[in-house]
């Protein structure tokens, strides 16, 4: 046997066993393609996303702050689908750029409209939050 028949077959066994692994978790490399992708190509919903939740908040003024975040989002989105795509979905949640940026995995699991102070009041009760807040 060649070297190249070696390592062939080693890398092939490693591949086998992580696939065995990957089976038994509850996150999969495809999922983080899956993030990859979606990431890319529905990164754009950042800005009309932005936009209403900042001028709900802010009816005047909140199409600047909106355009704003949501453009960086937009950019943070595409940036994190590339890596995700480029590393494979080998980084599980946790471990990504969205969790670094306290951000959701996907943009439409994003809040499109602010908390109102009525939300906010009936979550609270005393010093307990609610489960479903």
């Amino acid at each position: 046997m060649n070297a190249r028949t070696c390592m062939s077959a080693l890398m092939l066994l490693c591949c086998l066993r992580v696939a065995a692994v990957e089976q038994d978790a509850e996150y999969s490399m495809l999922d983080g393609i899956g993030r990859g992708f979606a990431n890319l190509l529905t990164g754009t919903i950042e800005v009309p996303r932005c936009v209403t939740f900042y001028s709900v908040q802010w009816p005047v003024i909140g199409f600047l702050p909106g355009v704003l975040q949501g453009s960086g989002m937009t950019a943070v989105r595409a940036f994190g689908g590339v890596l995700d795509l480029l590393t494979l979905g080998y980084l599980s949640p946790g471990n990504t750029l969205y969790d670094a940026m306290e951000a959701p995995l996907f943009p439409w699991q994003a809040p499109w409209l602010p908390r109102s102070d009525d939300d906010i009041a009936s979550c609270v009760r005393g010093s307990v939050v609610a489960d479903n807040c």
